[in-house]
């Protein structure tokens, strides 16, 4: 499901200066009023208002809201590989069948830089449920679309009686993205996302398209279940680590592009992705940096689903974990959130930014964030204060805070921490803690 009935705050940019220096394992942000408890470093929020003065290359299109673009455009392109080391068909299914097992199905969605060219017609958002694609994946690209179209105009007809039309203008809404563009000359670090359990196949275009015209390669892949004949994902034990395994075919993938820089890596999830994202980097050391959108790993789970979830993140062993890692996510109480911070506090070895934000709703960390306030969907009564344009004005600072977090940990950029603080500090609500390694 995706949410519409969710979302979240309020933000800016650019800012302050700060003053860092390190001592004895402590980072100090003179600028932000900080509080140090042992090992614990807490910002205090200092609320200051500015923009930067960036220029933008284009104009934004309607979905990414006040998002600027960066100096590339946005190409997308989806690539089709069969990864022979796993099963995809059932033999317990077919026992008397000739059928070829080709080995399970990798289709890949690509958002990267590109070369602006003249003329060039760019993609509209119903173009993201629909791949033409190879016969080999044909019906599975068929079998994706009718849950991807299915599921969200349900979850607008909730939300709506007007679901059937704020569909179809959805779908008719230009995006950035200009379906296999020239790319960039150059090669461009990675970032990986696996979205929420239910997510559709292209889950986050609006932070895929956007990092993208910053010069970051995107890349995501559906949410398949182990064989054909069980499609759906799961969130069972035994089911937690399929998502993982096509997330590391892919990369696979990419490493044999031109313009991917692999070393450069960083895996991103929102919800049950997160915890996708966090297992991916403790089963693939050479990530450099761990995104958390409201992540699972972080909150107690649902009663009712308690034992399962348990059990998957009793199965981590974060402890090995270098990277450093990002996590956004509503402040405790926020929408019925109990968090729980037993999984980041096993990351003993890193250096961990946490974010908490008051009035930010799950749905919020996604594009739904700004689809619905764009788009009119009706918001279901709250307690909690959050409108649409809250939801809205919280989902461009979070991605903004994610774009000057890659640049300052993957790209080195010296200046994009100091912007990054600066994005948190205009957030009404927002806290923002620092643990560095212990190890």
């Amino acid at each position: 499901m995706h949410s519409f009935g969710q979302a979240p705050r309020e933000w800016s940019r650019e800012g302050d200066r700060h003053m860092v220096s390190t001592k004895s394992g402590q980072i100090w942000y003179r600028a932000y009023g900080i509080r140090v408890l042992g090992t614990l470093t807490v910002f205090g929020i200092v609320l200051t208002c500015g923009m930067t003065a960036q220029t933008p290359r284009s104009i934004p299109p309607l979905l990414w809201g006040d998002l600027r673009p960066g100096r590339y455009a946005v190409g997308f392109r989806v690539l089709y590989k069969r990864d022979q080391s796993r099963k995809w068909l059932d033999p317990r299914n077919q026992p008397n069948s000739t059928t070829t097992d080709k080995g399970r199905p990798i289709r890949i969605s690509v958002w990267y830089p590109a070369v602006f060219a003249k003329g060039a017609v760019a993609m509209r958002y119903g173009d993201y449920f629909h791949y033409e694609g190879n016969n080999d994946f044909r019906e599975l690209n068929d079998e994706l679309e009718k849950y991807d179209r299915g599921s969200t105009l349900e979850d607008l007809n909730e939300v709506s009686p007007n679901g059937t039309q704020i569909f179809a203008r959805l779908c008719a809404t230009p995006v950035a993205a200009i379906r296999d563009a020239r790319p960039a000359s150059g090669r461009f670090p990675v970032v990986l996302y696996a979205g929420g359990l239910g997510s559709r196949a292209d889950a986050n275009v609006e932070l895929g398209e956007y990092l993208a015209s910053h010069g970051y390669i995107v890349a995501t892949v559906p949410q398949l279940g182990p064989s054909a004949e069980e499609s759906s994902l799961e969130t069972t034990a035994g089911e937690a680590g399929v998502h993982v395994g096509d997330l590391e075919s892919a990369l696979k993938v990419l490493r044999d592009l031109p313009d991917v820089d692999v070393k450069n890596l960083a895996i991103a999830g929102h919800s049950a992705g997160g915890v996708a994202a966090l297992q991916f980097a403790i089963r693939n050391p050479g990530v450099g940096v761990i995104v958390g959108l409201d992540g699972s790993y972080g909150a107690a789970p649902e009663p009712h689903r308690r034992e399962e979830v348990m059990k998957a993140l009793n199965q981590l062993h974060p402890g090995q974990v270098k990277a450093f890692l990002l996590d956004m996510r509503r402040a405790n109480g926020v929408q019925g959130a109990q968090l729980d911070p037993t999984v980041v506090n096993r990351m003993v070895r890193s250096d961990r930014y946490l974010v908490t934000i008051t009035k930010m709703f799950h749905g919020d960390f996604t594009e739904f964030g700004t689809i619905g306030l764009k788009l009119s969907v009706p918001l279901p009564p709250n307690n909690d204060g959050r409108t649409r344009e809250t939801g809205f004005i919280g989902n461009q600072h979070a991605y903004r805070a994610i774009l000057d977090f890659l640049d300052a940990k993957l790209k080195g950029k010296r200046k994009a921490f100091d912007l990054f603080l600066a994005e948190i500090s205009h957030t009404d609500g927002a806290t923002i803690v620092h643990e560095p390694p212990l190890l």
